[in-house]
């Protein structure tokens, strides 16, 4: 009986002392690197580099990475963002998820771009339904990146030129 009435305040003080990694920050757009990251700038001062969560964008090298690169600019090139974010990767950019508002209504860039045909959902989340139906979306309307009849993946790609 001692358990049960303990075990809530154990959880309680786990919870507590648990480094809590999430992060929201608003910013605005000073960057767009590539189809797939960008840098924000918050505060007027700090400049943060994200890559978008969920998912991978050609190269600028690779067949469509400019266009992706564009579309990413016109999305977001100068316009103020939130950038939802759990974990750095690994090369120390921030992975997030950024959403716009327009007109106080949420845009998810990470899925705007896997809809517009303008990056691949990453080779982590594909089992992800919702993700994978946008791709999908794309694919068959032959949108972006699916107008060419075999694109190459991003990791593919990558994987090729480290050989």
């Amino acid at each position: 009986m001692k358990f049960i009435i303990r075990s809530p305040l154990i959880i309680l003080f786990l919870i507590l002392v648990s480094p809590v990694t999430a992060d929201e920050y608003r910013g605005v757009v000073s960057k767009v690197v590539d189809g797939d990251t960008i840098d924000v700038k918050v505060d007027n001062k700090i400049i943060k580099r994200v890559r978008l969560r969920y998912i991978d964008a050609p190269e600028k090298n690779q067949s469509f990475g400019k266009e992706a690169t564009s579309f990413l600019k016109k999305e977001l090139l100068g316009k103020t963002v939130i950038v939802n974010t759990e974990y750095k990767g690994r090369y120390k950019r921030d992975i997030g998820d950024v959403f716009i508002y327009d007109d106080n209504i949420a845009i998810y860039i990470n899925a705007k771009l896997i809809k517009s045909g303008n990056a691949w959902v990453y080779k982590t989340y594909r089992k992800n339904t919702y993700l994978m139906n946008l791709e999908n979306h794309a694919r068959s309307n032959i949108i972006g990146l699916w107008k060419s009849s075999n694109p190459m993946k991003p990791w593919v790609f990558r994987q090729k030129n480290r050989e």
